[in-house]
C-alpha cells in the first residue's frame, strides 16, 4: 500500500482512530447522517479503539459505543466478513450494549433505547429484496404492524455492497455517500462528493491525518492481509474438502450413493452456496476423512464454528483435534 493512499475506514482500527473521542463533531455527523435526524453525543467508549497489538483478534469485533445526550445507547459495528448466524449475533450484540446500563440490583426502569448500526462488507439473505438504506428495525405487533411494543430496541443494517450500487442512482443519498467512504476514501467519487458533504470533508481530512501513522497502517496492512488470507482458506478448504470427501466414500465402495451425493452436493453449492455444498460432500465421507479436513481447516486459522457447521464434529472433537 503506497503511503500517498488514505487509509481504509471500514477496516475496523482505522474507523476507531477516525471516529475517536477527540472527533466528537465528526462521529455526530456520521450518526446524525446515517439515523436521519439530528444527534448529540455524550461520551464514547474510550478502550475499544487502536487496542489491537495482531491481528489474532477477530475481524469486526470492534465496535464504537457512545451514549448521546437524551440518555440513549448507540453501538456501530463493521463486519467485514459473512458469519454464520448473522442476525442472533446483531441481536446478541444489541442486548449485550442494552443489558450494560445496569448493575445488579438497579431498576429496569433506568434502562434506556439502544440503536445498534451495523455495517457489512457484504449482502444478507435477510435483507434481500429491500433496496432502500434507511430501514431501521423494531419490535411490531404481527397484525397490528403500526404498533411497537417499545421503541428500546432499534437497528440499523447497512450493506456496504447495496450502498454502492444504489449511488449510481442516490448520488444525494447521505448513507450511499458516507458507505462510498467508508469503502475506499481514495476513488474520484469521493472527492466529488466532498464538494457537496461537509461532514465527508471533514472526515476526509482527518483521515489524511490518520493515515500518516506508520503503526497503524502496517496493522491495517496485516489486518486486509488476513482477510485474503481467510478467504483463500476458506476457498483451499471448500475446493480442496469438497473433493477429498468424495474421493474417500467412493473408495469406500459406495459410488452409486456417492454420485448422488455429488450430485446434490453441486446443486446445493450453487442453490445455498459452496459452503453447503461442502458440507453434503463431507457427510458423505468418513469419519477420519471429516477429522482431516478439519485438521487443514485449523491449521488455517478458520473460525471454529464454521469448521463445526461444515464437517458435523462436535465442539468437544475439535477441541481435541485443535489440542492434539
Amino acid at each position: 500500500m503506497s503511503n500517498s493512499l488514505l487509509l481504509k475506514p471500514k477496516i475496523d482500527v482505522v474507523f476507531h482512530a477516525l471516529f475517536r473521542e477527540e472527533n466528537k463533531r465528526l462521529t455526530e455527523t456520521f450518526i446524525s447522517d446515517i439515523l436521519g435526524r439530528k444527534i448529540k453525543i455524550k461520551t464514547t467508549d474510550l478502550d475499544r479503539h487502536l487496542n489491537i497489538k495482531d491481528t489474532d483478534q477477530k475481524l469486526g469485533i470492534m465496535d464504537l459505543r457512545t451514549e448521546l445526550e437524551d440518555g440513549t445507547k448507540c453501538n456501530i459495528e463493521i463486519q467485514l466478513k459473512a458469519h454464520e448466524a448473522e442476525i442472533e449475533r446483531f441481536l446478541y450484540y444489541w442486548a449485550d450494549t442494552y443489558s450494560r446500563q445496569l448493575e445488579r440490583g438497579e431498576l429496569y426502569k433506568e434502562l434506556n433505547k439502544t440503536i445498534s448500526i451495523i455495517i457489512l462488507d457484504h449482502e444478507i439473505e435477510a435483507l434481500k429484496g429491500i433496496e432502500d438504506l434507511d430501514v431501521k428495525w423494531h419490535v411490531r405487533e404481527n397484525k397490528y404492524e403500526h404498533r411497537a411494543l417499545t421503541d428500546h430496541l432499534e437497528m440499523c443494517i447497512i450493506e456496504l455492497p447495496k450502498a454502492k450500487r444504489l449511488y449510481s442512482k442516490l448520488h444525494q443519498d447521505k448513507i450511499c455517500q458516507w458507505m462510498m467512504f467508508l469503502d475506499d476514501p481514495n476513488q474520484k467519487e469521493v472527492s466529488k462528493i466532498m464538494e457537496e458533504n461537509n461532514g465527508i470533508k471533514e472526515a476526509v481530512t482527518e483521515l489524511k491525518q490518520v493515515s500518516n501513522d506508520e503503526r497503524l497502517r502496517r496493522i491495517t496492512q496485516l489486518k486486509e492481509k488476513k482477510i485474503r488470507d481467510d478467504q483463500a482458506a476458506l476457498d483451499y478448504a471448500l475446493n480442496h474438502g469438497y473433493k477429498g470427501g468424495f474421493e474417500k466414500g467412493l473408495k469406500d465402495g459406495r459410488e452409486e450413493g456417492r454420485k448422488e451425493g455429488i450430485k446434490e452436493g453441486i446443486k446445493e453449492g450453487i442453490e445455498q452456496g459452496l459452503e453447503k455444498g461442502l458440507k453434503q460432500g463431507v457427510e458423505k465421507g468418513s469419519r477420519g476423512e471429516k477429522i482431516r479436513i478439519a485438521q487443514n481447516m485449523l491449521k488455517e486459522n478458520m473460525e471454529i464454528f464454521l469448521i463445526q457447521k461444515i464437517t458435523g464434529l462436535t465442539l468437544e472433537e475439535l477441541e481435541k483435534i485443535k489440542n492434539h
